[in-house]
């Protein structure tokens, strides 16, 4: 089946949650605490396809609004694909995004809006996450590992946005380390060229810059 996620075009698998098609995919979407379904930045917005999801969990209720709901807006690391066919979302950051580039006085009500949303949800949201805690069902140092991999995942991607916007090739370089004191001879009995040789064109290296067979490797 397909996902699209800010109009782009993903495969997707029955029983995946939402976030984790959009990682796997580098998408635009929000993930600090790793999936664990405490920071609330992967909020999404469902534009078609809700029938296929997961339903609502308890989670999920003691998280979202009224408002929210009814607007189609799902914590991406809580629903998961239920049915086979075509999902589209729209997450939270690339709302964000897309407001800005497009209406940028429209951040201020936006913002607003979404801080209301959670302040009125927040006394059930620490409830649930706080029995959650209390239920061992809430691993600590996991969390910790998930909040350091979420971080980790989000300098990568910003690493690749200003490689791409700067016109940058990722390169792999390979280096053979050569001494001069190694026989020249293969299994044939031929004679190895050596890489002055094979360049044709290279100066000779000066005997105070070979490398030779004690020379410390770093």
């Amino acid at each position: 089946m397909f996902v699209y996620i800010n109009d782009e075009k993903y495969e997707a698998n029955t029983g995946e949650r939402l976030i984790d098609i959009a990682r796997k995919n580098h998408t635009h979407i929000g993930y600090f605490c790793g999936g664990n379904g405490i920071c609330q930045t992967c909020y999404v917005k469902v534009l078609e396809g809700m029938d296929l999801l997961s339903p609502l969990n308890d989670r999920e209720k003691a998280m979202l609004s009224n408002e929210l709901v009814n607007e189609g807006t799902r914590v991406a690391c809580l629903a998961t694909l239920d049915k086979l066919g075509t999902v589209k979302l729209l997450t939270a950051v690339e709302e964000v995004k897309r407001t800005f580039d497009d209406k940028p006085l429209d951040l201020i009500p936006y913002q607003a809006k979404m801080g209301w949303e959670s302040l009125i949800k927040f006394p059930e949201t620490i409830a649930m996450q706080a029995q959650r805690f209390s239920e061992g069902k809430l691993d600590t140092w996991q969390l910790v590992t998930d909040i350091a991999e979420a971080v980790a995942g989000a300098l990568e991607l910003i690493g690749m946005a200003v490689q791409e916007a700067f016109g940058m090739k990722k390169q792999t370089k390979t280096f053979t380390r050569r001494y001069v004191h190694e026989a020249a001879e293969n299994s044939n009995g031929e004679e190895h060229q050596t890489a002055e040789n094979a360049k044709g064109s290279s100066p000779e290296i000066h005997e105070s810059l070979k490398l030779h067979k004690h020379a410390p490797v770093n």
